[in-house]
């Protein structure tokens, strides 16, 4: 016999937290918005990232007060990697759905999981186009690495 599981069980209690402190957004990506300039990797960091990794990527959001660790200083990746952007780490970290090794506990959201439904909700309830989830991931990661130190 199946037993019925809430998504917490298999999030845990960091994916509770983010939730309840507000910092999954309501809003959903739409082919609307990224016509109008919104939907954009910029757009993307102001909406769902900034609340931790501040405004400029230093780690200094408003909403950094409950989390075990500081949130990281994105404007040094390149730097503490050793003058090169991480742009494919950076990709599993952000879709996050895969399992990293030496990551630890996470408590950033899985956002591969997030965009995946936002597209979902955009195709009326079809499976989220994969494409679309790849290509905000894409535009969130060029958009951080404008932020990087020189």
């Amino acid at each position: 016999m199946t037993h019925w599981r809430p998504i917490w069980s298999f999030l845990g209690a960091p994916a509770l937290a983010v939730v309840l402190l507000g910092v999954l957004p309501s809003q959903s990506f739409s082919q609307d918005e990224s016509a109008g300039g919104a939907g954009t990797g910029e757009h993307d960091f102001r909406l769902y990232c900034s609340n931790c990794h501040g405004e400029g990527g230093r780690g200094d959001g408003p909403k950094t007060f409950g989390l075990s660790e500081p949130a990281p200083d994105l404007t040094g990746l390149s730097l503490r990697n050793g003058g090169v952007f991480p742009r494919e780490r950076l990709q599993a970290v952000i879709d996050g759905r895969e399992t990293l090794k030496n990551h630890g506990d996470r408590e950033m959201p899985v956002w591969g999981l997030w965009f995946k439904m936002e597209a979902e909700e955009d195709l009326g309830g079809a499976e989220g186009d994969e494409g679309t989830v790849q290509r905000r991931i894409t535009a969130l990661i060029d958009f951080l690495e404008t932020l990087q130190s020189p």
